[in-house]
């Protein structure tokens, strides 16, 4: 059983720790059948923009998302400080809030439409360790949620439930 893990961005570690409280609302308005298969950002009810991404690991995957895009050693990327820290946990442990490095955050919102391309191209994202139909999709999507986090000085979490 794969967990579910939505992106989304805060202004600090501390905001985002509310996710788990309640206070920023990460369930966003149900999507039109048509754009079910598209990833895509959408605001929550209390303007926090999230990308549902269906079990795209906060660690693992974007720790080998950002060696391919800054051409970093993964084992560099994965001892960085914010490489899928615990910011959060729900008592049961369910429900986690866990950072995306802003090395990440930053090399995404740089990507225009051919680096979206190529960095599908060096990244897999199921199973089979081929890229994914889903990859140019759900970066394309990642991408649009680091430039908006930047544009807005605030950081990328990701909110997983297991």
């Amino acid at each position: 059983m794969s967990a579910i893990t939505d992106y989304f961005t805060a202004r600090t570690d501390e905001h985002a720790t509310s996710a788990l409280e309640g206070l920023v609302d990460l369930e966003p308005e149900v999507m039109e059948a048509n754009d079910a298969s598209r990833p895509r950002i959408q605001l929550a009810a209390g303007g926090t923009p999230v990308l549902q991404a269906k079990g795209v690991d906060p660690v693992v995957a974007l720790g080998q998302l950002e060696a391919a895009l800054t051409a970093r050693p993964y084992d560099e990327v994965a001892k960085g400080p914010r490489c899928g820290k615990l910011v959060a946990m729900s008592d049961d442990g369910d429900t986690l809030v866990l950072t995306v490095t802003d090395e990440l955050r930053d090399a995404l919102a740089e990507l225009n439409a051919d680096g979206v391309a190529a960095a599908a191209a060096a990244w897999a994202i199921d199973e089979t360790s081929e890229p994914s139909e889903d990859s140019v999709p759900f970066l394309t999507a990642f991408a649009e949620l680091a430039t908006r986090a930047v544009a807005q000085g605030e950081r990328m979490y990701g909110y997983v439930v297991i």
